[in-house]
């Protein structure tokens, strides 16, 4: 090897120990701080970055100009009562949105170790078409929560060892990403579809 091609190894041998400790550093600044998030001046809720079902990313760009029903909860829900909830949601857009144009729902899993894009897509699936299912890293959920103003919270399961709680209430922000309130996750497939119409037309 010639003094010159020692010389270009060299340098490029540096350049690259330098972009691996600077990726390395910006990686896990990343995941003990979160991502940088934006209210877009909302009360409640924001903007989000999440892996989807297809091991993409999706974010509440991904999804300007539709309605959308924020849901935080996992594949392992607390209770059982992530299925239900995502069910009577469904059902009531149906009620609200025959076209199934206008609105989705999003749904956040608080569990990144064990839903997966596999299982999420699957979950998503077998619930309804509306669903669009995607989670982050914990560090980046911790935040995205804050913003949504609900908590990641694990509680203790006899048959899945632990489970993780949904959020009480589906937050709800309109096709220009503004909140316009809230859908209690417990209520019955009319009532949703009833509160929904209230937002709707208040919003327009």
């Amino acid at each position: 090897m010639t003094p010159s091609e020692k010389r270009f190894a060299l340098i490029a041998a540096g350049i690259l120990a330098v972009a691996s400790v600077t990726g390395y550093v910006g990686t896990r600044f990343a995941l003990r701080h979160g991502p940088t998030l934006d209210t877009y001046g909302n009360e409640v809720g924001g903007s989000f970055r999440l892996m989807d079902a297809t091991t993409g990313t999706m974010t509440d760009q991904s999804f300007r100009g539709r309605w959308m029903m924020v849901l935080f909860g996992a594949t392992h829900c607390a209770s059982d009562a992530c299925t239900p909830a995502l069910t009577n949601m469904s059902a009531a857009l149906d009620k609200t949105d025959p076209g199934k144009r206008k609105a989705l729902i999003i749904f956040v899993s608080l569990d990144p170790d064990r839903d997966d894009a596999d299982r999420l897509r699957q979950y998503g699936e077998s619930i309804s078409p509306r669903v669009v299912a995607g989670t982050a890293s914990p560090a980046s959920l911790t935040a995205l929560t804050k913003e949504y103003h609900t908590t990641v919270e694990k509680v203790s399961d006899p048959e899945w060892t632990y489970a993780m709680r949904m959020s009480p209430r589906f937050v709800v922000m309109d096709p220009d990403t503004r909140y316009v309130g809230t859908v209690d996750a417990s209520l019955s497939t009319d009532a949703m579809a009833d509160r929904l119409e209230k937002l709707m037309i208040k919003s327009d």
